[in-house]
């Protein structure tokens, strides 16, 4: 697991990073979603070496993490680059062979993956031959291929169609099952709430909420379309178990409120007249916590 204890990052009167704690944890994808002035690219740096905090430790299993100690990270920043004219595998060959590991073993990863991501055809085509999306695969690829100890990607979802976004995030979640924690930075709510393990919400350099995402999409409202919602509004505020009562559309009679449990709910509800319809509504995470940034 990768562990960062009260991270801060500062430049003059700005500060970028404050107190940040989180654990990436081993065969997890951990997603850090906010804005892009929220501190993402900078955490992201910190946690590779390329920046010193001011205060704080960064944490592989309990061994802190100096600069030469991210050899085997496998690291995708948010500017992407490559080597236009180079073709696609030996770019991939090129810079796992960075990292330390033999040729054979380069070449074979390379080929592999190129596979998984649907770019066996593509392997021997100079890099600028291909559309943007097979280059945002080829870039993972690259990420991956000297099969690192721990995975992080800056603006994780950027070129990314839907189809290349599952062919990825399949092989990210591969290559986390394999025990090592992979970090995807973010500004994509939706993407993150579907694939992400857990998340943490970073808001003006705080990491304001954190969990799994299960644990943050706990909150389920109630949805009711009844033939008077002014007049089940009025009965549900007075209930002592049931809260947030809301009128979401005066014109189709629509209403919403939280209960204590499904079984309270139901039996609210079916004291109602004119109920059309009843449905418990979970919200996105985007709906719970962006609003709030």
């Amino acid at each position: 697991m990768l562990t960062l204890k009260e991270v801060s990052l500062r430049k003059g009167k700005r500060t970028y990073l404050d107190e940040v704690s989180f654990t990436a944890q081993a065969g997890r994808i951990t997603a850090i979603v906010g804005s892009r002035s929220a501190g993402r690219t900078e955490l992201v740096r910190v946690i590779m070496g390329l920046i010193s905090p001011d205060e704080g430790t960064v944490k592989l299993e309990d061994f802190e993490l100096d600069f030469g100690d991210r050899q085997n990270f496998g690291y995708l920043p948010a500017e992407r680059g490559g080597y236009p004219n180079m073709r696609v595998i030996d770019q991939i060959v090129y810079l796992a062979r960075l990292h330390g590991i033999t040729l054979g073993a380069a070449e074979r990863n390379a080929l592999t993956l190129l596979s998984r991501l649907e770019l066996a055809d593509r392997g021997y085509a100079p890099l600028k031959n291909l559309s943007g999306t097979e280059i945002a695969r080829v870039d993972i690829a690259a990420t991956l291929a000297a099969d690192p100890d721990v995975v992080i990607i800056d603006d994780a979802f950027s070129g990314l169609d839907s189809e290349s976004t599952e062919l990825v995030m399949s092989l990210l979640r591969a290559h986390a099952a394999s025990g090592v924690p992979v970090i995807l930075a973010t500004d994509n709510w939706e993407a993150a709430q579907a694939h992400a393990d857990d998340v943490i919400v970073l808001s003006q350099g705080r990491a304001s909420v954190s969990g799994s995402v299960a644990e943050l999409r706990s909150d389920v409202k109630y949805r009711v379309e009844l033939s008077d919602a002014e007049a089940a509004a009025k009965t549900l505020e007075k209930r002592a178990d049931i809260s947030d009562v809301a009128i979401l559309d005066s014109a189709d009679n629509v209403i919403s409120f939280r209960a204590a449990d499904a079984g309270a709910a139901a039996q609210t509800v079916a004291a109602l007249n004119g109920v059309k319809s009843f449905e418990s509504v979970r919200p996105t995470l985007a709906e719970q916590y962006k609003e709030a940034l």
